[in-house]
């Protein structure tokens, strides 16, 4: 047993001599350095107090402290580019835990690539971390054929601040940006909507719809604080968007029915009231159709969904056909698609993003 501990650590010692003496080699593009990267899934990139940010400096007094926290998070931001490197390495810090109790550690503070390629098919791309740890995460990818790619979509952490994010390529191959100018569907959730608890960051929903339409997707999920605020509504509702999509029922559970209905309500007409036309998307909380035998906070979950139902039979139902709901029964979400009956694991993520680009096929 110690001689095979001795060869382990051998061979991760080699590793890791290998990668600094290839590194030197590597051309290193400084994200902090180079204002030219426009990041995507993000918005307010000229007003943001650091480059992964999620809301915009004025806010941080704006919202409540566990809002502006979260949205130092980088959930939902990722890169759209092209380079002909056959290697592709990255390092950067993060700010946060590694794991949650429900999240793995690649979720919380990895990256995730995915390939898109000539013949129109997204392909995930593996990758080999020859460093974990908080001041010093450094991922490789090798074996890249850039002859058969189109683009590739650079996924960032979703519940970990990021900072002195590096990419490194070959020495004579460069990095091409290819944004997305569309107008972006904007999503405004809970931990759900931010990636808990999926495995990998392009497995949470807004990654999979992303991947599913020809629109950027900005995710604005904030973990137990989607709470259909005002402040929030009213920064979103100043944004253009080709679609928004309000998910925040399995956070309104603490408060009584007359302010779920009241919350529901104030999204609905400032919204409408700054954008008549561009449809936006309600929806259930898909865990009220799980079956469990202790399900009291599963009682809770059809108590804010019979409110939202009376919500959109008053104010929806007849009166705004750009106003269209995803249903708990229409993403299905069983026991085990979650990883603790509540927080869709990589199965139920794309229960999600299923049930959501159903609709957006009705809206197109």
């Amino acid at each position: 047993m110690k001689k095979t501990l001795l060869t382990s650590l051998f061979l991760l010692c080699l590793a890791f001599v290998s990668f600094s003496q290839d590194s030197k080699e590597l051309n290193w593009i400084d994200f902090q350095q180079d204002k030219s990267i426009k990041l995507q899934g993000q918005l307010w990139s000229n007003q943001l107090q650091d480059r992964f940010d999620r809301l915009p400096a004025a806010y941080e007094n704006k919202v409540r402290k566990e809002v502006w926290n979260l949205s130092k998070n980088s959930a939902g931001i990722y890169l759209d580019f092209h380079t002909t490197s056959d290697s592709i390495a990255l390092k950067y810090k993060y700010q946060g835990k590694e794991s949650l109790k429900n999240m793995t550690s690649i979720g919380v503070s990895g990256v995730d690539l995915y390939a898109y390629t000539k013949d129109k098919r997204w392909i995930w791309v593996q990758w080999k971390y020859v460093s974990f740890k908080q001041d010093d995460m450094t991922i490789t990818f090798g074996g890249l054929k850039g002859n058969e790619v189109s683009k590739y979509r650079l996924y960032f952490p979703l519940y970990n601040s990021v900072s002195d994010f590096k990419i490194g390529l070959n020495k004579n191959a460069q990095l091409t940006q290819l944004p997305n100018t569309t107008k972006p569907i904007i999503v405004y959730g809970t931990s759900i909507a931010q990636g808990a608890s999926a495995s990998r960051a392009g497995l949470a929903w807004t990654a999979f719809l992303g991947r599913k339409v020809n629109a950027p997707v900005v995710n604005l999920g904030f973990s137990g604080n989607g709470r259909l605020e005002k402040e929030l509504v009213d920064l979103i509702a100043a944004e253009e968007a080709s679609i928004y999509v309000i998910d925040c029922l399995p956070n309104l559970t603490a408060f009584s029915d007359d302010e779920v209905y009241q919350r529901l309500m104030y999204a609905l007409i400032t919204l409408r009231s700054k954008h008549p036309k561009t449809p936006i998307v309600f929806t259930e909380h898909a865990d009220a159709t799980i079956d469990l035998l202790n399900n009291n906070s599963q009682l809770e979950y059809q108590r804010v969904n019979r409110n939202f139902r009376k919500f959109v039979a008053e104010n929806i139902s007849g009166k705004d056909n750009n106003v269209y709901v995803v249903s708990a029964e229409s993403i299905g979400l069983g026991v085990d698609d979650t990883i603790d009956g509540v927080h869709p694991s990589d199965m139920g993520m794309k229960k999600y993003a299923d049930a959501y680009f159903r609709v957006i096929q009705k809206i197109h």
